[in-house]
């Protein structure tokens, strides 16, 4: 009975309630958060309407409306309509014509989204990311389901972000929308960004547009920092673990006429030396990170004709791991004990401007460029690797069209010059002591925006010339069909392109005692990316909900995957030009009621696998075919007290086979399943918060992860079979004050 009445109160929310008269207010804003003054508020197929006032805001009636879309529309910016179901107030932002699309957020409750875009985009908001530690780009995903970090070495606490079950090599990452990380740096690089430096994440899956390069496989992830603009005047952030781990991070916004400035100062200082599951190895890598970050902007109010942008970041970083007794400068490089000793300083560069050739033209021009220098110690292994990155794109930006319809073409260059030296008493890595990856790619691209009715359409294709194996061509398709304006079905298909870094990607490689066979020259890795989605948004009375259904089939061309099963001690890296294959299917709900409470669930399915030269089918290690996610929030009324709860359980994974291994040494086929709860209280004051949370509430740990950790120098030491947390619970404080 009390399911029937469910129902009926369902039905009649969904049917009835839009049709009760009351006025509609909200607030109009761009998306630095700066009111837009005099935008259009119309319904449509009708002539009622009011412009917003000096805040941006706007309240319109809905009496005798019979189609509840409102129409936004301001002079620079793109347009949109957005339907009001039953929520009363809207916090609504708009991109100017040059950018990618409008974005919609319903209620200023909302910590995620997706944007109004013909690609399915996921925003991850500042609200989001206070809702867990975040003391880094990769513990920013906790709470997420597109997005897994996983730590590919443990003794350094390397990590990689994966999407659809593929290494984080597949997938690119954007600093501010520009590639900074890639090379040498990519395996810290996850680490390197504090929670505080990102104010929104852009995650999307498979295919995209071809502006950003040919290197997307996967998917994208864009770091976007906080905006000179619209940033806290003052904002200091402390944190503390029970490690004994602590953060500290400063930044300061200066606004003027035209320029305004932001300046972030960041500091981590190293944990204790802890032993929990006694193997004479610290479970706690030890880091001494420092980041300063500046970022300018220019937009002359009076005249938008042109606008830069100018960001630079100093990234100094030293690792500590290894086994308990081990001293930097009496130990490092010798046997006298095991440890792993990561130094890095990188300098990254970037700026881009935007030309206002008129209300439908303009021409964009983006530089970025990065200095990385890393000295690094694997037991009596000696990596060394000097990298300069460059990158250059200038495109022209023209919208036509009554839908505008929007053309973009333009050429890039990128510019590469990697020197990595390896230096061993162990003979096999003697072929690698000297390693030179220089490159120049010059490309070309065109893609087209095009609207028709309830279709929209992304068509571009790009063609860069690699020195050494000539030119690749990059095409991609994404569509998007609006079945109403609360469901949307979204196909994309195009294909990746990426080249190789090997020892600067997979650091694992070094990390182990394996012997490293490179068969023939390794080539670029190409693959192919479909995929199909679909979002439905629904307002009630008492909550709004939405529901995404994706599935994508990634299968690859050319994949360098380093195989760890194929014989004892060796790891074998070549080119696989045979079927290697990831199929992914997600499912995610999410409810946010009107006593501020969300409920968000998600449930993960990846078959990630590659056929052998004997038709073996083999599933990729250290891969959960099934993952769930449950997330619970809750904030009071008066918005003082915030509760948050996470769960995530994940099925059993594959680990490389051992069967040939000494047997005090073989581990088993699968890891078990386990289960991690986080949870975080957090107190908000005028301008101070103080969290305090506890990570792995259940203390579940993979315990001593190290293969042969008795025998650091012996022929089957190896540190990359870590499947589970090794750290144990974690209780954290933190400390947060914010002045505009």
């Amino acid at each position: 009975m009390h399911r029937i009445l469910y129902i009926f109160v369902f039905i009649i929310s969904y049917f009835i309630s839009p049709v009760l008269s009351q006025n509609i207010t909200g607030s109009i804003t761009d998306i630095s958060g700066t009111p837009l003054v005099g935008a259009n508020v119309v319904w449509v197929h009708s002539t009622i309407g009011v412009v917003t006032d000096l805040d941006g805001r706007f309240s319109i009636s809905e009496e005798n409306i019979v189609d509840r879309r409102l129409g936004i529309s301001y002079i620079g910016y793109k347009s949109d309509t957005i339907n009001i179901g039953s929520v009363l107030d809207w916090k609504i932002q708009l991109l100017e014509q040059n950018t990618m699309e409008t974005i919609v957020f319903s209620a200023d409750r909302q910590s995620t989204g997706f944007l109004n875009t013909i690609a399915k985009v996921e925003v991850i908001g500042t609200k989001e990311l206070e809702r867990a530690a975040c003391c880094s780009l990769a513990g920013c995903f906790n709470t997420e389901a597109s997005v897994q970090s996983n730590t590919t070495n443990v003794v350094t606490d390397a990590k990689e972000l994966q999407i659809l079950g593929l290494s984080g090599v597949y997938n690119q990452i954007l600093f501010d929308g520009m590639p900074l990380i890639q090379g040498a740096g990519f395996s810290y690089a996850a680490g390197s960004f504090p929670g505080p430096m990102i104010e929104q994440i852009f995650v999307s899956k498979g295919a995209n547009s071809v502006l950003q390069g040919f290197e997307s496989i996967s998917g994208q992830i864009n770091i976007i920092t906080p905006k000179p603009e619209t940033a806290k005047r003052i904002y200091l952030n402390a944190f503390l673990n029970s490690f004994g781990e602590n953060q500290y991070n400063a930044s300061y916004q200066h606004k003027a006429k035209s320029w305004s400035n932001y300046s972030l100062a960041h500091l981590t200082l190293p944990a204790q030396t802890i032993d929990g599951d006694k193997d004479n190895f610290k479970d706690i890598t030890q880091i001494t990170r420092i980041n300063l970050f500046n970022k300018w902007i220019y937009e002359n109010p009076e005249n938008d004709n042109f606008k830069t942008q100018i960001g630079v970041r100093l990234w100094n970083e030293d690792r500590l791991g290894g086994q308990l007794d081990f001293e930097v400068e009496d130990d490092k490089g010798t046997e006298n004990s095991y440890g792993q000793l990561i130094e890095i300083n990188q300098v990254d560069l970037y700026f881009k401007s935007r030309f206002k050739i008129n209300e439908n033209v303009s021409i964009n021009l983006l530089n970025s460029g990065f200095v990385h220098n890393q000295n690094s110690y694997f037991g009596t292994t000696n990596y060394k690797a000097d990298q300069i990155n460059g990158y250059t794109d200038v495109g022209a930006n023209i919208y036509y069209g009554k839908n505008d319809n929007n053309l973009k073409f333009g050429s890039s260059l990128r510019y590469n010059d990697l020197e990595e030296h390896i230096y061993s008493p162990d003979t096999s890595l003697s072929s690698f002591a000297n390693l030179k990856n220089k490159y120049t790619i010059p490309g070309v691209y065109v893609e087209n925006t095009y609207k028709y009715d309830k279709f929209s359409i992304i068509a571009g294709i790009r063609s860069d010339y690699h020195d050494d194996f000539g030119w690749k061509i990059v095409p991609r398709m994404l569509v998007r069909y609006g079945f109403s304006p609360r469901s949307d079905l979204r196909f994309s298909i195009g294909k990746g392109v990426r080249r190789v870094h090997l020892f600067g990607e997979q650091t694992r490689l070094l990390a182990s005692n394996r012997n490293i066979i490179i068969n023939g020259t390794l080539e670029p890795e190409e693959a192919v990316n479909i995929g199909l989605n679909y979002v439905h948004k629904l307002s009630l009375d008492f909550a709004e909900t939405s529901f995404s259904m994706d599935g994508y089939y990634t299968f690859f061309q050319n994949q360098v995957f380093p195989d760890f099963d194929r014989e004892v001690n060796k790891v074998i890296v070549e080119n696989f030009k045979g079927e290697s294959v990831s199929q992914n299917f997600q499912i995610e709900n999410k409810w946010e009621f009107i006593n501020n409470i969300e409920v968000k669930w998600a449930y993960n399915y990846l078959d990630v696998y590659r056929n052998t030269e004997e038709g073996t089918r083999m599933t990729l290690p250290f891969i959960s075919k099934h993952w769930v996610l449950l997330n619970l929030s809750y904030e009071s009324n008066l918005e003082k007290w915030q509760y948050d709860l996470t769960g995530r359980w994940f099925s059993k994974k594959r680990l490389p086979n051992t069967d040939d291994y000494p047997i005090e040494f073989r581990q088993d086929e699968y890891s078990r399943d386990y289960t991690i709860i986080d949870a975080q209280i957090t107190r908000k004051w005028d301008n101070i918060q103080v969290y305090f949370g506890v990570e792995n509430i259940l203390a579940f740990r993979q315990n001593q992860p190290i293969v042969s950790y008795e025998d650091p120098f012996g022929p089957y030491f190896d540190t990359s079979f870590n499947w589970g947390p090794t750290r144990g619970r974690e209780f954290y404080i933190g400390f947060r004050y914010k002045k505009d």
